[in-house]
C-alpha cells in the first residue's frame, strides 16, 4: 500500500511540473517570437561632420547649349514657351522656368542632353572645403559630375574619403576658421533646385524636397545653408520594423526605367540617369509626365512601388533651411554664392532594438529548464555533506564494539 502510493504521489508531481513547465515555456515564446521592438531617440552634437552629397538641378533651357535648342528643338521651344507666356517675345521659359522645363524637357533624346549640355565645371569652378584654400576638384577631394533628369540636368557634387565614404571635418575647426562654413562655392546658373542626400543611402521620397533660387538681373544672392542629419537603424526580419539593406531609390528608380523603355520605349518621367548610359541612344528620351494616357505609367508605378516597400536598415535624411543675401552688383556680373555652414539644432540618431533579444530568451529558458529539472550544485554539496556524516555515524559504533572484543577476549 504504501509502495502504490509512492509511485502515484511521484508520477503526479512529475506530470504536474512537467503541464506547468510547459505553460511557462510556451508563454517565454510565444513572448520572443512577437518580435517586438523599441525606440529610442538620441539628439548628439556630432565632434565631425559628414558632408552630405549636393544635387543641383538646372532647368534644360538654362543647361544646354541655346544653337541646339533653337535649331533642332526650335518648333518644341516656342510652341512651349507660347503656352506659359501672353508676351510677343515669349518669355515663358524665364517666367515660369520649372514648368516649362518639365514640358520641354521629353522631347530632348539623351544623347544630344550628353553631347550639348554645358560640361559640369561650366557651372561650378572651384569648390572650397574648411581648413584648405585649394579647390577640392583639383585635390580630388571633391568629384562633380552631372546627370539627366526628365526636366533638368543634375549637377551632383560629392566629397568622399579614400574609402568612398563622405568627408569628415572637424566641428571645432568649422567655429574657429571661415565663419563656420563647411564647404562654399559659386554657381553659375540662373535657375537652380537644391537637394541633399546621403551617398547610396537615398530614399524614394528624397528626390522631392528641394529648394528653389534663381537669379535677378544686377543682383548677386549669398545662399547659406544650414543642415542637420537625421539617421535611423532599423532592424531586419524577423523582427516588426522589417527592415532591407538596400539603396532604395536607385532600385526604384531602376525598376521604372526598366520597365519603363520595355513597355513604352521610353524612360520614366521624374528618374534620373547617367548621361554615359545613353550617350550613345540616339533615339532614348524621357517620358513625358503629362501624358494624357498615362494608365500604363502607373501601373509601372505600382509595380515598382510594391518592390521597395521595405524601409531602409540604415537611412540617412538631411533636414536642412536655405537663407539668402541679395546685394547689388553691375549687370553682368550676377551670381549664385553657396555657403554650407554648422547648424546650431542637434542631429538625431533613432535606434530600434528589440524588447525580447535572443540572449534574453536563451538565459530566461535555461532558468526555467534549471527550475523545474536542474540540480542545484550547492543542494548536491549539501547531500553530499549529509550522506557522508550518514556513513561516519554509522560506522563509528562498528569501530567501537570490535575495538572491545579485542580488549576483553573470552
Amino acid at each position: 500500500m504504501i509502495f502504490f502510493l509512492k509511485s502515484t504521489l511521484t508520477v503526479s508531481i512529475r506530470a504536474i511540473c512537467i503541464a506547468l513547465f510547459a505553460w511557462q515555456f510556451y508563454l517565454l515564446t510565444q513572448n520572443f517570437q512577437e518580435f517586438n521592438v523599441s525606440t529610442k531617440v538620441k539628439k548628439y552634437i556630432p565632434n565631425e561632420i559628414e558632408l552630405p552629397e549636393i544635387r543641383i538641378k538646372v532647368p534644360y533651357q538654362f543647361a544646354l547649349d541655346p544653337v541646339i535648342i533653337k535649331s533642332k528643338y526650335k518648333t518644341q521651344f516656342d510652341e512651349i514657351c507660347r503656352h506659359f507666356s501672353a508676351k510677343k517675345d515669349c518669355d515663358g521659359h524665364l517666367t515660369n522656368p520649372i514648368l516649362f522645363s518639365k514640358s520641354f524637357g521629353p522631347y530632348l533624346r539623351l544623347s544630344d542632353i550628353a553631347n550639348y549640355s554645358y560640361a559640369p565645371e561650366m557651372f561650378i569652378r572651384r569648390v572650397t572645403v574648411v581648413g584648405s584654400r585649394e579647390n577640392a576638384l583639383k585635390t580630388g577631394k571633391c568629384k562633380l559630375i552631372s546627370e539627366a533628369s526628365s526636366s533638368c540636368l543634375v549637377l551632383i557634387l560629392k566629397c568622399l574619403d579614400s574609402s568612398d565614404l563622405p568627408l569628415k571635418v572637424s566641428r571645432s575647426e568649422v567655429v574657429v576658421s571661415n565663419a563656420n562654413h563647411l564647404l562654399s562655392f559659386k554657381l553659375n546658373a540662373t535657375v537652380m533646385l537644391l537637394n541633399l542626400i546621403y551617398p547610396g543611402k537615398a530614399a524614394v521620397g528624397d528626390d522631392s524636397l528641394y529648394a528653389y533660387s534663381s537669379l535677378t538681373p544686377g543682383k548677386q544672392i549669398t545662399h547659406v545653408i544650414h543642415f542637420t542629419k537625421h539617421t535611423e537603424n532599423l532592424l531586419s526580419a524577423p523582427y516588426k520594423t522589417m527592415c532591407k539593406d538596400y539603396n532604395q531609390r536607385q532600385t526604384f528608380e531602376d525598376c521604372l526605367n526598366a520597365n519603363s523603355i520595355d513597355q513604352t520605349g521610353l524612360l520614366f518621367p521624374g528618374t534620373t540617369v547617367s548621361l554615359e548610359k545613353y550617350r550613345k541612344a540616339s533615339e532614348i528620351r524621357f517620358n513625358a509626365m503629362f501624358n494624357k494616357d498615362n494608365g500604363t505609367l502607373l501601373e509601372i508605378y505600382k509595380q515598382c512601388q510594391s518592390i521597395v516597400n521595405q524601409p531602409i536598415c540604415n537611412s540617412v535624411q538631411y533636414s536642412f533651411k536655405m537663407t539668402k543675401t541679395i546685394e547689388d552688383v553691375s549687370k553682368g556680373e550676377e551670381k549664385a554664392i553657396l555657403h554650407f555652414s554648422v547648424s546650431s539644432k542637434p542631429d538625431s540618431l533613432t535606434e530600434s532594438k528589440p524588447e525580447f533579444p535572443l540572449s534574453d530568451y536563451i538565459i530566461l529558458s535555461g532558468s526555467l529548464i534549471s527550475t523545474w529539472f536542474g540540480i542545484s550544485i550547492m543542494g548536491q554539496l549539501l547531500v553530499a555533506s549529509n550522506l557522508f556524516c550518514l556513513a561516519v555515524e554509522r560506522k563509528s559504533p562498528v569501530v567501537s564494539e570490535h575495538q572491545d572484543e579485542t580488549m576483553n577476549p573470552k
